[in-house]
């Protein structure tokens, strides 16, 4: 039920375009390599990390912060699933690298899906608390 108000809450920022920054920690990361075979991802490796992404108020940028780095992303489109309530951004990082995260508040999760080395991977962020300032 919690998730259920919360995920409402959101929505209506959302849809409002109220501005306030949204904060989100995360307490787990999980990375996920495709399998060309089963089509799936799997060979998952998940571990417990802290860390926190900050979207601004005018949300065309977040920063996501780890206990050893601080990396920026640029929002270059964002759009929002009707049905499921998961937010889609195209993001280049600070760097130069091109991602694509899913903000999925329903199943407090970010899942960003990436190339390393070649190969396709999917991490995920499990979300441990959201909030506005």
């Amino acid at each position: 039920m919690k998730n259920i108000v919360f995920f409402l809450f959101l929505s209506v920022l959302f849809v409002n375009k109220v501005s306030a920054q949204i904060n989100i920690s995360c307490n787990f990361r999980e990375i996920c390599k495709w399998n060309s075979y089963t089509e799936e991802f799997d060979k998952c490796y998940k571990y417990e990390e802290n860390s926190i992404f900050k979207i601004n108020k005018s949300e065309t940028m977040f920063t996501h912060v780890t206990e050893s780095i601080k990396s920026a992303y640029y929002i270059e489109s964002k759009t929002q699933d009707e049905d499921t309530g998961v937010w889609m951004l195209s993001v280049q990082s600070d760097v130069g690298n091109d991602y694509i995260y899913f903000l999925d508040f329903k199943h407090d999760e970010i899942r960003v899906a990436a190339k390393s080395d070649g190969e396709l991977i999917l991490v995920r962020f499990y979300i441990k608390r959201v909030w506005t300032d």
